[in-house]
């Protein structure tokens, strides 16, 4: 890097607080949480998850007692307030949600 470069650059000193937002950011902030698996038509509560974020994958590990499959449920979820809305879909009562969300808000 030059000396011209390194003079011109932005340094966080030079920012004022809260002047960049968190989803101006690429890839924003990735949260991951576990959660029980639910019967088919039952939401999943996500702390802190929002009607503004975004739901980058739900992974389905069968059975919880003894993980031996994996299997994408992502498009069976859909985000609300307070965690994930499953309208119908797949029954995950004895298996562990691996749930993948980034925090846009």
């Amino acid at each position: 890097m030059t000396l011209q470069a390194i003079q011109e650059s932005v340094t966080s000193l030079m920012l004022a607080s809260a002047a960049v937002l968190k989803n101006k950011l690429a890839g924003s902030f990735l949260k991951i949480t576990l959660a029980d698996g639910t019967a088919a038509s039952t939401d999943v509560t996500v702390t802190g998850m929002v009607v503004g974020d975004e739901l980058v994958s739900v992974l389905a590990f069968a059975t919880k007692a003894a993980i031996a499959t994996c299997t994408d449920r992502t498009s069976e979820y859909t985000v609300q307030a307070g965690g994930l809305d499953k309208a119908a879909g797949t029954n995950e009562t004895n298996n562990q949600l691996l749930i993948i969300w980034l925090d846009l808000t």
